[in-house]
């Protein structure tokens, strides 16, 4: 009985131990598989930190590149800066001393002009103050003149013939003065063309004025007076007071008194003072235009020169502005790339900022989360170690427990050997358990090294991403100051070209006066050469009017010794015009003095004989006959005979 019921409790502790044995592996197993479970979260959780921080850090590297590559860039756009800058400087300094020096050799130059034309108005006016003296001269002995016949004239008044032969040398003084004001008004013309002074001109207007005023008063009442002696004349003749031989006497000797004012006290037969004083003066003016002319010349060429010299500084300063204007384009373009890219950078730096935030808040993140993962798993592993403890100390008591039991064997050999095998399975799967037990420990003890390792790299990531941080912060400061540095050379490049401009502009306008103070100067020279043209033409009819004016004298001269009256088998060509008389050009008599002519030259009548009958005469007889009308002369002077 008592073998009966050890074996039965052996029986049931067989069973409870089996029963105990299936439970632990079952819980082995339930503890692998949490293990494994947990593990492969923790690998998958590994993988994917260790993911998202490889990417991150290939992030940064990229905007550490990035950011490298924009340093270098703005230290290149920098420097490009500061060249152009400094070209520009230079450009602007070239440009300055090249106008200046343009500038005043054009003032030199223009100066000399002016003081040439000054040097020559006060040598002309020296001439015509010459001649002004001589004129008063002339003025003078002519006043004698006037006085002698006055004194004659006392005596004996009426003579018809003294107005023809005074009248000659008042319509003389009337042209030389009229050539005199042309002269003095060409040379107030001149003078305020070169020297622009309004005060010399209106001085010289007003010794214009001084001069030629006397002269014409004089000459008014010399024509008056003789008007009046011929009135006189004439009444006279109309009382018959007089002899006719005595009229004739008076006649004769008045005409002799007349002829000694133009002969200077000299025989009828010698040459006049006067035209030999005019030849002198015609010789002396057509000297002076000479001068004039030789002056002209060389006022041309240097006028040449300096055209020569303002078209190629024209061409210059052309050449000069489309430099300028390429180099301002230029500047205004690389402002422009400097201003994108600094735009860019900013914009870039920003982003990186940004970035570099979010980077810095997902790692902090992750780092959290990892922090808790491993509070979370180091708890895990504590429970299991305190399990596992826990199962080795059960273990224990239960090895214990079975030592201190007796050992009951069986009584047979079959059941010893049954027994044996299961004690020897218990053992395996005892070591077994063990095995995996220590395998799972050092899992566990692998995967807290690992954790570890991967929170010191976190932790040293970490480092390196303040670190980089801050370098990125220093770095941003840089770029700032840089960014403030470039605006700074911005302003200053761009005052320096709103100065640069504000000079050109002077040079510009600097440019428009010299222009203008040429074509002024070019406007001179035109005048004086329209001058010189116009003295040019008047000495040629000064001296043709004087030839015709002596050969006019000639004839009035001659006039008393000779027939009047010409016929016309005489005269074969009109004296005025010089045409030839055919049959359908018929000859036609002056009836004062006698001589031929066309009938396009003989148009002018005057009234005669106690009816009034118009009476066709020549020109010069019409001058003489009518007192009121302008000397034939003032409108064209008649051609010089051959």
């Amino acid at each position: 009985m008592e073998v009966q019921d050890q074996g039965a409790f052996e029986t049931k502790d067989d069973i409870d131990i089996e029963s105990r044995i299936r439970l632990l592996e079952n819980e082995k197993k339930k503890i692998r598989e949490e293990f494994d479970s947990q593990r492969a979260k923790m690998k998958e959780l590994f993988l994917q930190k260790e993911d998202e921080l490889r990417r991150k850090i290939d992030d940064n590297g990229r905007l550490v590149k990035d950011l490298q590559h924009l340093q270098s860039e703005l230290d290149e756009v920098k420097s490009q800066l500061c060249v152009a800058n400094i070209q520009l400087e230079a450009n602007v300094e070239d440009t300055k001393q090249d106008t200046k020096r343009k500038a005043a050799e054009e003032i030199a130059t223009l100066q000399q002009l002016v003081h040439e034309t000054v040097e020559e108005s006060s040598c002309s006016r020296s001439i015509y103050n010459t001649e002004v003296s001589k004129l008063h001269e002339l003025i003078d002995q002519l006043e004698k003149e006037n006085q002698e016949l006055r004194n004659e004239l006392q005596h004996s008044p009426y003579h018809t013939v003294s107005e023809q032969t005074s009248l000659v040398p008042s319509v003389m003084i009337n042209a030389v003065t009229k050539k005199l004001a042309k002269k003095l008004g060409a040379d107030a013309f001149m003078s305020q063309e070169n020297t622009d002074d309004n005060i010399s001109k209106n001085s010289e207007d007003e010794l214009l004025k001084s001069i030629v005023a006397p002269l014409e008063e004089e000459i008014k009442a010399l024509k008056d007076k003789l008007r009046a002696t011929d009135a006189q004349l004439q009444k006279c003749r109309q009382c018959g007071h007089f002899p006719e031989h005595e009229i004739e006497n008076r006649e004769n000797h008045l005409s002799a008194a007349t002829n000694t004012s133009f002969d200077g006290e000299e025989s009828q037969n010698a040459v006049c003072d006067m035209c030999s004083n005019y030849e002198a003066h015609l010789v002396n003016e057509q000297q002076r235009v000479r001068d004039l002319q030789a002056k002209v010349a060389t006022a041309e060429k240097a006028a040449e020169r300096h055209r020569e010299d303002l078209l190629k500084e024209i061409g210059f300063r052309k050449d000069m502005e489309e430099k300028w204007n390429e180099k301002k384009e230029e500047h205004k373009q690389q402002v422009m790339k400097l201003t994108t890219r600094t735009e860019c950078a900013e914009q870039d730096l920003k982003e990186l900022q940004e970035t570099f935030e979010q980077t810095s808040a997902e790692v902090n993140q992750s780092l959290n989360a990892l922090k808790l993962d491993r509070d979370r798993t180091q708890a895990e592993l504590i429970k299991l170690q305190n399990e596992n403890d826990n199962l080795v100390g059960k273990y224990s008591m239960h090895s214990h427990q079975l030592q201190s039991e007796m050992i009951n064997f069986p009584n047979t050999v079959d059941e010893l050997q049954e027994l044996l095998l299961k004690s020897h399975q218990d053992l395996i799967i005892a070591k077994i358990g063990k095995e995996e037990a220590e395998e799972k420990e050092n899992a566990l003890r692998s995967d807290m090294v690992i954790r570890e390792s991967v929170e010191t790299s976190l932790q040293e990531e970490i480092n390196n991403l303040k670190l980089q941080l801050e370098q990125l912060e220093e770095e941003k400061d840089q770029h700032l100051k840089r960014s403030k540095l470039l605006d700074r050379a911005y302003n200053e490049a761009k005052d320096k070209l709103n100065s640069a401009q504000s000079v050109h502009e002077e040079l510009v306008s600097t440019k428009i006066k010299l222009e203008e103070q040429n074509s002024e100067l070019k406007t001179r020279i035109n005048s004086l050469q329209q001058e010189l043209d116009t003295s040019e033409t008047v000495q040629k009819d000064f001296v043709r009017l004087s030839q015709s004016l002596q050969v006019q004298l000639e004839k009035i001269r001659d006039s008393d010794t000779q027939v009047r009256w010409q016929h016309d088998e005489d005269v074969d060509e009109c004296p005025t015009c010089r045409s030839g008389f055919a049959v359908t050009k018929r000859k036609e008599h002056c009836r004062h003095c006698g001589q031929i002519f066309c009938g396009r030259c003989l148009t002018r009548t005057v009234p005669s004989g106690p009816k009034q009958r118009l009476s066709k005469v020549c020109d010069v007889c019409h001058t003489l006959l009518v007192k009121s009308s302008a000397p034939y002369f003032s409108t064209e002077a008649p051609h010089s005979p051959d």
